[in-house]
């Protein structure tokens, strides 16, 4: 199992955006954003323990991550 949690946009034009959680080809979107650089991998780690507990979080693939506190898309 692995685990990626990436930036993306809502919609085709509402100019809203937030983090998908993606896991065996089923994803989940929040309009969610990490408050600083230095909390990107724990913020991702507790959306995983959120979503699946906390044995997955050692799924999550960080190096195809791509976690921002970009609010525009």
């Amino acid at each position: 199992m692995k685990i990626i949690v990436y930036h993306a946009g809502y919609g085709c034009d509402t100019g809203c955006c937030g983090h998908i959680i993606e896991c065996d080809g089923k994803s989940e979107f929040e309009f969610t954003h990490p408050d600083r650089p230095e909390d990107y991998r724990a913020w991702a780690e507790e959306w995983v323990r959120k979503k699946f507990g906390a044995e997955h979080v050692a799924d999550l693939d960080w190096d195809n991550c791509h976690v921002t506190n970009d609010e525009c898309y």
